[in-house]
């Protein structure tokens, strides 16, 4: 009897958790798309003050991110990743890489944290108390907590991801062979820096061929972020066979350039900075001492 009278409460949680996990599915599959992620994964050549900067800069500020993440109060990480959205209209089609980048924003965030709480919602819903305190409370302290880890980490992510999208993978490289970076550790970063377009833009067009043959022309509009994942899953077969294909390419690619047969390697263009990159320099060393001293 006590278990059909929790009967009600759980499939009350379970739909809660249904409904919140479906906020960034249709973010991500819904507004982003195949076409967002692809975009915000590979290099547009441009001219404005992300696409001069040096990548050693933009690394070093990346890897600032990173080590102040942890140590950042709430207000500086909502600061920083506020700053972070607005530059991305500075970049190339800025204002659609703005909402892509916010929106990924918010489904990163929400699926997180709402990954987290769920699974104290039954508490919640019969208002017993969980570690000497009110379900309602603890939720908010939990949620809150969550909230403040995932905007510190969202920082970081969307550093990446303008690194990505405004350096070349050879400036990359460049600057992980001048800091002594092991061969295996640069070539797999550079190889995923062009792996990973190409993976979205091939399920891209899997899903686009699936489309066009009819797959759920049958259903109704709201469940279309359903059907790209569900194409999304048709497609993975199809694209490790073509990644594989290209495999071979790559690896003959690499033994003709010699990539590897000896510890240095020489580049064309050396690494210059101006006064841009000792500015971002700059910034990222302060907002490494800011997440420290407060």
């Amino acid at each position: 009897m006590y278990a059909l009278s929790l009967f009600p409460t759980y499939t009350a949680s379970w739909l809660l958790f249904l409904a919140g996990a479906t906020v960034p599915i249709y973010l991500v599959f819904g507004i982003i798309g195949l076409a967002g992620f692809r975009e915000i994964t590979r290099f547009q050549r441009y001219s404005t003050f992300y696409y001069r900067l040096n990548a050693g800069s933009k690394l070093c500020l990346l890897v600032s991110m990173a080590l102040s993440a942890p140590l950042e109060k709430w207000w500086l990480a909502i600061f920083v990743v506020g700053c972070l959205l607005l530059s991305y209209l500075t970049l190339k089609d800025g204002f659609r890489k703005f909402l892509t980048a916010l929106s990924l924003t918010i489904a990163f965030i929400w699926a997180t944290s709402w990954g987290g709480i769920s699974d104290f919602l039954p508490f919640a819903l019969t208002g017993r108390t969980f570690r000497g305190e009110n379900a309602y409370v603890f939720l908010y302290h939990l949620a809150s907590n969550a909230f403040l880890y995932n905007i510190r980490a969202a920082g970081v992510f969307l550093m990446a991801l303008i690194l990505i999208m405004t350096s070349t993978p050879t400036d990359v490289l460049h600057v992980l062979r001048k800091i002594r970076m092991p061969n295996g550790i640069s070539f797999s970063l550079i190889v995923g820096m062009r792996t990973v377009p190409i993976i979205f833009d091939s399920i891209n067009s899997v899903i686009k061929v699936q489309f066009m043959r009819g797959f759920g022309s049958f259903g109704h509009k709201s469940l279309r972020p359903f059907y790209v994942i569900a194409t999304a899953i048709y497609a993975i077969i199809p694209t490790m066979i073509f990644l594989l294909r290209g495999a071979r390419i790559t690896a003959i690619s690499t033994g003709t350039r010699a990539f590897g047969a000896y510890r240095s390697r020489t580049f064309i263009n050396p690494i210059l900075f101006c006064k841009k990159d000792f500015m971002v320099i700059g910034l990222a060393a302060t907002l490494l001492l800011l997440s420290i001293i407060l």
